[in-house]
């Protein structure tokens, strides 16, 4: 299961009936989803928080329960996540002290290599893909430079003999082609091409996207293609679905927001993946305006059912 931007609302931004009422909603929607779809793994692509990137350790250690809970996965299930902007802010936001208490929250490094059930996942930090040469940038590119040396040991690709002989040092592993997963969509100009049931609405599609802002920039999409050379790629970011495949062939999905208050009709991806093939499904939650009338029709209902009985009994002593 990949979800994603589930913005759970703090203190400064967020109204409490809007947090009480949609935050309630997401929590019944993935605990009903976890029920009904049992899911091996749950990756959730970041933007968990909302205000992550501005509060202090006591506030940010209450929202990191809240999500625990409300995101809580039966015994047998693997949760995974990638941090996004919101959770320690964009890449001029960034202190090593919010990448270090997300990452000791939620056990997310700005590169992490899994491997489940003959299936390798690389999970990425996006705001790590700048290539400004910062001390962030720097970590995950020499660690996206050992995972590519170790996926061309394991396919036995590597040509030169110091290469060959870094290879010793590995843990061995059979060779499938990873699928990446990051907050931020690769490179495009814009979603025009999107036409998932979840895609943006058509004004919006047109509107240019800003490269290392709402998408990872064209020279960090070419640097992931060529080193780690991914047979899928799951983003989130934009809060709206997409599908596309790149020039090289590898098809990408863009997981929309699991949140009624970024999108009036929320969603998220369930898929079967293999050592060698790949199925994935969109799943579509109830619209906005669809809860709300679920809302008044109960409402009604409990109002007529809770003062019919006096009525009732009422007319029977008067005849």
């Amino acid at each position: 299961m990949f979800l994603a931007d589930t913005h759970l609302l703090g203190f400064r931004e967020g109204h409490w009936f809007d947090k009480v009422r949609r935050e309630w909603q997401m929590q019944r929607a993935f605990q009903t989803s976890m029920l009904l779809h049992r899911p091996d793994v749950v990756f959730i692509l970041g933007d968990l928080l909302d205000e992550g990137k501005w509060c202090d350790d006591d506030e940010f250690q209450y929202h990191v329960e809240r999500f625990n809970s409300m995101f809580s996965v039966p015994s047998g299930t693997q949760r995974h996540l990638v941090v996004g902007n919101h959770d320690i802010g964009f890449h001029y936001m960034i202190t090593s002290h919010k990448k270090f208490r997300f990452e000791e929250a939620f056990g997310s490094p700005s590169v992490a290599v899994l491997h489940i059930q003959g299936v390798i996942f690389v999970l990425l930090n996006s705001m790590a893909m700048e290539g400004d040469g910062c001390d962030l940038c720097t970590e995950a590119e020499d660690s996206l430079q050992k995972v590519s040396l170790q996926l061309r040991c394991a396919k036995g690709t590597v040509t030169t003999e110091r290469e060959k002989k870094r290879c010793q040092n590995f843990e061995k592993f059979q060779y499938s082609q990873p699928v990446l997963l990051q907050h931020f969509p690769l490179y495009r100009p814009s979603d025009i091409n999107c036409s998932t049931q979840d895609a943006a609405p058509e004004e919006e599609k047109i509107i240019a996207f800003r490269p290392r802002h709402d998408t990872l920039s064209k020279q960090a999409t070419r640097q992931l293609f060529k080193m780690l050379d991914p047979r899928l790629v799951i983003g989130a970011h934009t809060h709206h679905g997409c599908y596309r495949i790149h020039d090289n062939g590898t098809p990408e999905w863009t997981v929309a927001s699991f949140s009624w208050r970024n999108k009036q009709s929320p969603s998220f991806l369930m898929a079967r993946i293999s050592s060698k093939t790949h199925k994935v499904h969109l799943c579509l939650m109830p619209d906005e305006l669809t809860v709300i009338y679920i809302y008044v029709i109960g409402g009604i209902v409990i109002l007529l059912t809770t003062f019919w009985p006096f009525h009732s009994n009422k007319f029977r002593k008067t005849s």
